[in-house]
């Protein structure tokens, strides 16, 4: 008989598809608290028996994974399961601070978030930021296209692989971070983004490798931690920073074929900071209205980040039509998505007391990994 070494994770279900159930007219809707809890009970790939309180996972689901490891894992679920479009920053902190809160005692060995796919790859991003530097264990997010009370559930799956990293990976220090599990693929948190509505393949991390593939074998890419570049600015990381949903005065700029100077305006008007999704290469036309519109903004010390909209696109200073974005204040965000971009600006337009060159400071270092700068491209960049 294995000698077990057991892990811990704790499951946080905070709502989403993978725990609606049915309602009336056979439209999906959340569930009694509960009812998720006792459906993992009927599925036996999640579920072995109940040791003191915590449900074990099969001993044979683990089998592939390193080290003789029995997972053991506690659900709990909110008292009203948030749809995932409703997420606002708020709702970031809740759930960074039920994280630390639960993390305190030290019980935990890692910890599974789940969420509704809409948004999940915005708060995945937002989660990367506010416990950067708090916590060094695994922190992933899943759930499901289709609700674990319906058969051909995608659920099972993505709960089992995120039980196996946050359990069995939970000691492997390049997965000591904020990830998204789903579909047979771990992606950094904060370089994931929704791209399919039909499929249980609904994310892809365009950019960058994932972390970790699970087919015949599981098969680990990553092998060192997230770059940091913040080393200098850890007092802006601690105490914890909340988030509020009134002060992150973002804005997305989305640039297209005709865009007006009012609508432009009217966007940088009271804005905090602009994610400017920009054309090809980050490119942005330089327009008379629209140099004035930004150089003003900058003026007003509103922070501009740079993210390419295209798919698989790389924000590069190469051509002249956009050279002066640099007297506007731009930061180019290089390989950042755009939901890393809106939830960097968030929060570090909300860190108290500090001067707004070392906001613009900050945009433009990689804190935990979500962008890769020319100069330390490596493997895990797809570029």
């Amino acid at each position: 008989m294995k000698d077990l070494k057991e892990k811990k994770v704790f499951v946080y279900y905070t709502g989403g598809t993978i725990g609606m159930v049915p309602g009336p007219g056979g439209k999906l809707i959340p569930g009694r608290r509960g009812d998720f809890t006792n459906e993992i009970r009927r599925h036996p790939e999640l579920y072995e028996a109940e040791k003191d309180g915590w449900f074990v996972l099969p001993e044979k689901a683990t089998d592939d994974c390193p080290g003789n490891i029995r997972v053991l894992y506690h659900i709990e679920e909110v008292l009203k399961p948030i749809d995932s479009t409703k997420m606002l920053p708020q709702n970031w902190s809740d759930i960074a601070k039920k994280i630390l809160a639960e993390d305190e005692p030290k019980e935990y060995d890692g910890f599974i978030i789940l969420h509704g796919t809409d948004t999940m790859a915005y708060t995945s991003s937002a989660l990367s930021f506010l416990l950067h530097g708090k916590i060094r264990k695994p922190v992933v997010l899943t759930g499901a296209q289709r609700t674990l009370f319906e058969p051909r559930s995608d659920a099972v799956d993505n709960m089992l692989g995120s039980l196996l990293i946050a359990g069995c990976y939970a000691d492997y220090a390049p997965l000591q971070q904020v990830s998204l599990f789903f579909d047979n693929k771990l992606f950094q948190g904060n370089r994931v983004t929704k791209f399919d509505s039909n499929s249980f393949e609904a994310f892809t991390s365009p950019k960058f490798k994932p972390l970790v593939e699970m087919g015949v074998d599981i098969t680990v890419n990553c092998q060192c931690v997230p770059v940091t570049q913040c080393e200098n600015f850890l007092d802006c990381f601690t105490p914890f920073l909340p988030l509020s949903n009134s002060n992150s005065d973002v804005r997305l700029i989305f640039l297209y074929p005709g865009i007006q100077e009012e609508f432009v305006r009217s966007a940088l008007r009271g804005a905090g900071g602009v994610a400017l999704a920009s054309f090809g290469a980050g490119n942005v036309p330089d327009f008379d209205w629209l140099k004035s519109a930004m150089i003003e903004a900058k003026e007003r010390e509103v922070l501009f980040l740079n993210c390419c909209q295209v798919f698989k696109g790389v924000v590069e200073a190469i051509y002249d039509v956009s050279s002066w974005l640099v007297e506007a204040g731009v930061v180019s965000g290089h390989d950042i998505t755009i939901e890393s971009a809106l939830t960097k600006l968030i929060w570090v337009l909300q860190i108290p007391n500090i001067p707004y060159k070392l906001r613009r400071e900050i945009l433009e270092k990689s804190v935990c990994g979500e962008m890769t700068l020319p100069e330390e491209r490596d493997e895990g960049s797809l570029e």
